[in-house]
């Protein structure tokens, strides 16, 4: 009897003491007080005691891990290149209008040329590399004999030839600096500007040599922050001309009315402005923090003085507005691009995005495929995509399946026809043989 009384009053001590302490939480992992002030053997701790008698321990447990975002939908079948050119031939020859595209060998987009699977071609260095000027220029001569066999628009041929560190064609053209080089040193504008007339110039002689008719410049980003921000690969501050807007705008607007003399497209870049922007969207989405008034009264300065001018085009980056959509990056944000780029900056000239092959796109939540239709809906004339892989293959798939749900904006696609005629890439035998189109707007 006695030791059956020792025994109750031994484990009603112990009961006792297992009791949690007010403001302690127990640690169910790791079978202790996270105060610390007391440790136990197991068979008492607290997961033991819980599922002996649920009601008598509390445990915290560590909230839930929230479930990764759903994949993509775009496109629900992924087709093949050969279902691709395959298709309804109309419906290709009209979504492929929407696209340029970078390849690593000009056999790999002979087909899609054939097949008139897409508006143009971007080349870069990987072209280029270790060829002289002639060759090149005669490959790409031989893609618009085909458009020219077609009764097709000229195939836009686009480039990167910034100067500086994005010289993607050099060698084998010649080798220039940065705008922003250019005039580092010069101290009136009319200074800056025989410099800049006479850098364009020169420039568009080269892109001529190759055949090219769009290229991806100037940058009229601002000039923010300090030479070691870490924006990865981008390099924006070494890119930009300067971080005075003014400046800026006059430099742009006297280095695209140079180009399109030569009949080639000048293209500003990377609306709304990489400025302000420290990570890269070559791997990820990045944010403009920076209200709307503070980028209309500098940011997009340049973008509202130049983008208006016959022949110019403007490259839409993939950045997230906070202010203005702080969900969707740039290039396929209805809500940028209609309220921002169309009416308030009154541009009704060509929209092209950034690269969609970049983790800004792919890793986005409507990845490739979603936002390729969104970009084309909300008025994206142009689709840049760097490299013809499976990117294309997602891409096209997501364009031809929603199409035949009937989901891409017909009326888009009409203004971007309209858009297309005003620029050099029209038809071949439409030019005048003095006076180029763009000189004569």
């Amino acid at each position: 009897m006695r030791r059956s009384l020792s025994r109750t009053l031994l484990l009603a001590m112990l009961s006792a003491a297992l009791v949690v302490p007010p403001g302690s939480s127990v640690d169910a992992r790791y079978g202790y007080y996270k105060s610390g002030w007391r440790k136990y053997p197991k068979r008492y701790s607290p997961r033991f005691r819980a599922r002996a008698n649920p009601n008598r321990v509390a445990i915290q447990t560590p909230p839930p891990t929230p479930s990764a975002p759903p994949l993509p939908t775009r496109p629900q079948k992924l087709l093949t290149r050969d279902q691709i050119l395959a298709t309804d031939p109309a419906r290709l020859e009209r979504l492929g209008g929407r696209l340029i595209v970078g390849f690593d060998d000009f056999s790999q987009v002979k087909p899609l040329v054939e097949k008139k699977a897409i508006a143009g071609i971007f080349i870069t260095d990987h072209n280029v590399r270790g060829r002289k000027a002639q060759d090149v220029a005669k490959d790409i001569d031989a893609l618009q004999n085909i458009r020219r066999e077609q009764g097709l628009p000229r195939l836009i041929v686009a480039a990167d030839q910034e100067g500086g560190y994005v010289s993607r064609l050099s060698p084998p053209l010649k080798w220039q600096p940065t705008l922003g080089m250019l005039i580092a040193k010069l101290k009136t504008n009319d200074e800056r500007e025989k410099a800049v007339r006479e850098y364009a110039e020169t420039q568009a002689r080269e892109l001529e040599r190759l055949g090219v008719t769009m290229n991806f410049g100037p940058v009229v980003d601002l000039r923010l922050g300090t030479p070691d921000r870490n924006d990865g690969e981008t390099r924006l501050f070494w890119r930009a001309i300067d971080d005075d807007p003014y400046l800026v705008a006059k430099v742009a607007g006297w280095y695209c009315d140079t180009l399109t003399k030569f009949n080639i497209i000048c293209t500003l870049k990377h609306f709304p402005g990489l400025g302000r922007v420290a990570r890269d969207t070559h791997v990820m989405a990045a944010d403009i923090k920076a209200s709307r008034n503070q980028l209309e009264l500098s940011d997009w300065v340049p973008f509202r003085r130049v983008m208006t001018e016959p022949g110019i085009a403007t490259m839409v980056g993939h950045v997230r507005v906070d202010s203005i959509d702080n969900t969707t990056p740039a290039s396929f944000s209805d809500a940028v691009i209609n309220t921002v780029l169309r009416p308030r900056l009154d541009n009704d000239g060509l929209l092209i995005t950034d690269d969609f092959s970049m983790g800004g796109v792919t890793k986005s939540r409507d990845g490739l495929g979603g936002a390729a239709v969104k970009a084309l809906n909300a008025g994206i004339d142009l689709i840049l995509l760097c490299v013809v892989d499976q990117n294309f293959d997602i891409l096209m798939s997501a364009l031809i399946e929603a199409d035949q749900k009937g989901e891409i904006s017909l009326a888009r696609e009409n203004e971007t026809r309209e858009r297309l005629k005003r620029y050099v890439f029209v038809d071949d035998r439409e030019l005048p043989p003095a006076a180029p189109v763009q000189a004569r707007q």
